[in-house]
């Protein structure tokens, strides 16, 4: 009968050992960034939204003096 390999229980299958420590470094390299990306992008769609509605408001505008 084969015995279990304990640590096999960790291991995600890819490239490295899925544990505590690695999410912590991971989270601490890429997750700021991650989260700052996220929020520019959603500052940046806000933006995007407004210029949208003030250039509707302004062909509405030019339409009715029309």
């Amino acid at each position: 009968m084969a015995t279990k390999n304990v640590k096999a229980n960790n291991w995600d299958g890819k490239s490295r050992v899925s544990n505590d420590t690695y999410r912590k470094r991971w989270h601490d390299i890429f997750g700021k960034k991650e989260i700052d990306e996220l929020d520019e992008s959603l500052k940046q769609s806000k933006r995007n939204r407004q210029e949208r509605e003030d250039n509707e408001a302004y062909l509405k505008e030019i339409k009715n003096k029309l």
